[in-house]
């Protein structure tokens, strides 16, 4: 049976599945570094069909973000998303309480909308151009309400085009469906150029297994996965040995001028220093039926030396004295190290 040019063979939709889950498994990743938030894109569910036989009333209400490819791809995607995760998705980004009911968004929110599918369309033609090695670029996304989605299929004289579905979800939000919606030449374009790409090799298959042509030929799906294998393969990883360095040979001496340390550079720095009198343990109960003219007793004794501390430290002990009616204090007493054990 011959293929009709207005449907796709088996290898085709396996092979456009292929290159559409390269590209929402990255648009997924944007919005999932958007969200802050896991979102996970599963296989898709690829299908052809005409512009008569389809019922769009099955998206209703829907949005939907037309994205042209301006460099690298010549065609038009339109991607489409339930009116109540876009309003999920529009909540937790813009942290606005949106009402669930009604399917019209107003203007701000169609704003963030586009914003959001401008991140993610962008990063899916990144994916896109990396695969197929030359530079791919989009215009900005135009969201509208999918309600008037046939009239602009129709503007684009699009009598057949394919409808690509995903399972879409994001952790603790939503579990719902995402549609790619592409024009029938332009997916033949997508799959004309990742087929053609592998030419080369596959004549080069063929003449190795000429001489075993009675093992049957893989499936459609195995070879397309070949063929995507072989695209990430074309430009390989040089990787080299790590070359540590031996820490056994002698270590050369820094100069002279730098082996005493300078202590120029904290002069400056300053340092709180705190006089303790004594110290006193109370109870919850004691300090709870203190008054005004109570008396605490402290553990040092008239004529003790107070404790000089800086910044924690217990540097010195001293005499209090009084300068010019303030108190102060008059070192008696250096601390080192060994006190201190």
């Amino acid at each position: 049976m011959i293929e009709s040019q207005f449907t796709l063979s088996s290898i085709e939709k396996d092979t456009i599945g292929e290159i559409m889950n390269i590209s929402m498994g990255s648009a997924a990743t944007a919005l999932s570094t958007m969200l802050s938030r896991k979102v996970s894109i599963t296989a898709p569910e690829v299908k052809d069909v005409t512009i008569e036989d389809y019922n769009f009333d099955v998206l209703i209400p829907s949005v939907c973000a037309e994205v042209r490819y301006v460099e690298g791809l010549d065609g038009s995607n339109f991607m489409i998303m339930k009116m109540p995760d876009v309003k999920s998705i529009v909540r937790i980004l813009t942290n606005m309480d949106i009402p669930s009911d009604g399917d019209i968004l107003d203007e701000m929110h169609i704003s963030a909308v586009g914003e959001i599918m401008n991140q993610m369309m962008g990063s899916s033609s990144t994916a896109l151009a990396n695969f197929f090695g030359h530079n791919i670029n989009i215009s900005i996304p135009e969201v509208f309400e999918v309600d008037v989605l046939k009239e602009k299929i129709k503007d684009l004289n699009m009598d057949s085009f394919v409808m690509v579905k995903f399972r879409f979800t994001i952790e603790e939000v939503l579990d719902s469906e995402v549609f790619s919606l592409l024009p029938l030449e332009f997916t033949k374009e997508l799959v004309g150029k990742m087929l053609n790409g592998s030419s080369s090799s596959k004549s080069k298959e063929n003449s190795e297994g000429a001489k075993s042509s009675s093992k049957p030929e893989p499936s459609s799906k195995s070879q397309v996965r070949k063929m995507s294998e072989k695209k990430n393969q074309e430009n390989p990883v040089n990787v080299k040995p790590l070359k540590l360095s031996n820490f056994e040979e002698e270590q050369v001496p820094a100069s002279r001028e730098y082996s005493q340390p300078s202590f120029d550079l904290i002069m400056d720095v300053p340092l709180e220093i705190t006089v303790e009198i004594g110290h006193a343990r109370k109870l919850v109960k004691e300090i709870l039926e203190i008054q005004q003219g109570h008396i605490i007793e402290l553990d040092k004794q008239a004529g003790d030396p107070v404790d000089i501390i800086v910044n924690g430290q217990l540097l010195a002990r001293g005499d209090v004295v009084v300068v010019d009616d303030n108190f102060g204090v008059r070192i008696t007493e250096i601390v080192s190290k060994k006190d201190l054990l």
